[in-house]
């Protein structure tokens, strides 16, 4: 079983419940819904059809809800418009849509930005393959001349690198679409462009207000996040590496520097941290990736990334499955050869007494020959700090509650069992590698370590760490 897992975006070449299930069987362990493109009920028929499938694969699902947050994009032209070096184009600032010929004037959708911007201003559009100049601002129109030209389209995002634009992070859009997400039970929510723990407290509070304690992951994308990385992680549960907009916010050659910090103060904390963008941005139109591609998904995972993400290449490319099964195939050869970085869960980490439990059952697994270890967990807290010390034989995470268990799919080398709870810890325990042993994932002479809550396993705190055998017969026996 490959450690590391695969975010898979969902996408026109990739919504139909074939299409989904294959990326399952390929190696996609996790579904992105992007709440940026289309109106948020028309994924309500994607959340049934993933949750759909847990029967037939015997297996949870997890479906990770990307709020639009304030990306400000081009709105709607009618074909694609070529921009020459050196030519003039204007940007109408809160306008939706601009029917006809391309006229010179291009739509941006968001308001209220043009008293922002500067003259001498910089402004990427598709991800930086096209730079226009601002000239001057009257009213709602900014005149720009094109730095370096290329093709744009409806939707493109723009970026403005050196101005800090006051949009909130969290607006009408992305509570509604927040809404959707948690009344569908999604199990992560990404929050966009978060610059400072500010801009996650909003979605905090939303989620309490909802009763629920769905997981949140900080998206990266802007300089000011790295200025304030450490209170930013303080304040959510995930973060991901989101280096299309990092890219063109802050000097490429930051990019991989970036990248590899924000992965060491992620396991510093034994949180989930995900690298997303162009890893096998080739696998869109081609069914090979380049060696480049390969080298920077191999690299992500050695530097101790939990999750790998493909965004366009499965949600509209033409080889979704191939692009995962690739991806999955790196991530198994990386994880042969090499080891991963040698940072593991400090006192940074919430949840110490269960942080100090986790290290002493890997530690014990180790000095005993454990073949695997199983964590009893009631939201997911348990088997991701044992995850975040990388142990070398497989965890097994246990619950009673389907909702755990679907976020433990983000987790690295993490596999489920599910059961129900018994008033004893031990003998929810034993159930479960009982389950393991029928299922195959555990053998006669097997040793396991169980950590679990006391008195009851799943809903008591975690406090108890025991080694188990199991006899010749698939008796469950305690080892010392």
């Amino acid at each position: 079983m490959k450690k590391t897992r695969i975010v898979s975006t969902l996408g026109p070449a990739s919504s139909s419940r074939e299409k989904i299930l294959n990326l399952l069987q390929a190696g996609a362990d996790v579904f992105r819904l992007n709440y940026s493109h289309g109106e948020p009920e028309d994924k309500t028929e994607l959340y049934s059809t993933i949750r759909s499938l847990e029967s037939e694969l015997g297996r949870p699902t997890c479906i990770l809800a990307d709020l639009p947050g304030p990306k400000i994009r081009l709105g709607s032209i009618d074909q694609p418009a070529h921009l020459e070096n050196g030519s003039s184009v204007n940007l109408h600032i809160g306008q939706l849509k601009r029917t006809g010929e391309f006229d010179g004037t291009l739509p941006v959708e968001i308001d209220g930005i043009e008293n922002q911007i500067k003259p001498g201003a910089s402004i990427l559009i598709a991800d930086g393959l096209v730079e226009i100049i601002a000239d001057s601002i009257d009213g709602k129109v900014i005149s720009c001349t094109v730095k370096n030209g290329g093709e744009v389209s409806s939707g493109k995002g723009l970026n403005f690198p050196g101005t800090l634009l006051n949009v909130p992070a969290f607006g009408p859009k992305d509570e509604k679409a927040l809404e959707h997400a948690l009344r569908c039970e999604a199990d992560y929510v990404a929050v966009s462009y978060v610059r400072t723990a500010n801009d996650v407290v909003p979605v905090k509070e939303f989620i309490a207000k909802s009763g629920l304690h769905t997981p949140i992951i900080a998206k990266i994308e802007h300089p000011l996040a790295l200025d304030n990385l450490d209170d930013i992680l303080d304040h959510c549960q995930a973060v991901m590496v989101a280096r299309g907009d990092l890219g063109v916010e802050i000097p490429l050659e930051n990019v991989p520097i970036a990248q590899e910090l924000i992965i060491s103060k992620a396991i510093e904390r034994g949180m989930v941290s995900i690298v997303a963008t162009q890893m096998l941005e080739t696998m869109t139109q081609n069914p090979r990736p380049t060696r480049a591609e390969v080298t920077d998904v191999s690299s992500a995972i050695r530097q101790g990334a939990s999750c790998v993400m493909l965004s366009g290449e499965t949600a509209v490319g033409s080889y979704p499955e191939l692009a995962v099964e690739t991806m999955a195939r790196i991530a198994t050869s990386t994880e042969q050869s090499f080891a991963t970085t040698g940072n593991r869960p400090t006192a940074l980490a919430r949840f110490r007494s269960t942080r100090a439990i986790a290290h002493a059952g890997v530690l014990l697994a180790d000095i005993s020959g454990a073949s695997r270890i199983v964590v009893a967990t009631e939201h997911g807290n348990a088997p991701r700090l044992v995850a975040g010390y990388r142990p070398d034989v497989p965890v097994t995470a246990v619950s009673n509650r389907i909702r755990a268990l679907r976020r433990t799919c983000m987790l690295s080398g993490v596999d489920t069992v599910q059961v129900e709870e018994d008033e004893r810890g031990s003998a929810t325990m034993k159930k479960a590698i009982e389950s393991l042993f029928s299922d195959g994932r555990l053998h006669a002479g097997d040793k396991v370590i169980a950590i679990s809550g006391s008195p009851k396993a799943i809903t008591g705190s975690t406090s108890t760490l025991r080694l188990y055998r199991i006899s010749e017969d698939g008796t469950v026996k305690s080892d010392e």
